[in-house]
């Protein structure tokens, strides 16, 4: 899994629930650090990622998102798989 794929998810309304957008979130962390050596920059940067993805989620899950907080969310996971590439 990574960030281009979720994005494309996301254009395509293929997440039913928001857990699985977050479990297929989760599964680019694992899979990063599964496929990368300890202390390198791709870890480094999973780590920062989801350190922020976890403060911010539960606020996702507080409320419904309004329209252009969905789009700015969709922008990040854009931005997010241009620079992975």
């Amino acid at each position: 899994m990574d960030f281009a794929t979720i994005t494309q998810k996301l254009t395509d309304g293929q997440y039913a629930m928001m857990e699985q957008f977050k479990k297929d979130v989760d599964l680019v962390f694992s899979n990063c650090r599964q496929f990368n050596p300890p202390s390198t920059f791709p870890v480094t940067c999973a780590d920062t990622i989801e350190k922020l993805f976890k403060k911010e989620w539960p606020k996702a899950l507080e409320r419904k998102l309004s329209w252009a907080e969905k789009r700015g969310l969709q922008g990040l996971m854009s931005t997010l798989a241009k620079e992975s590439m």
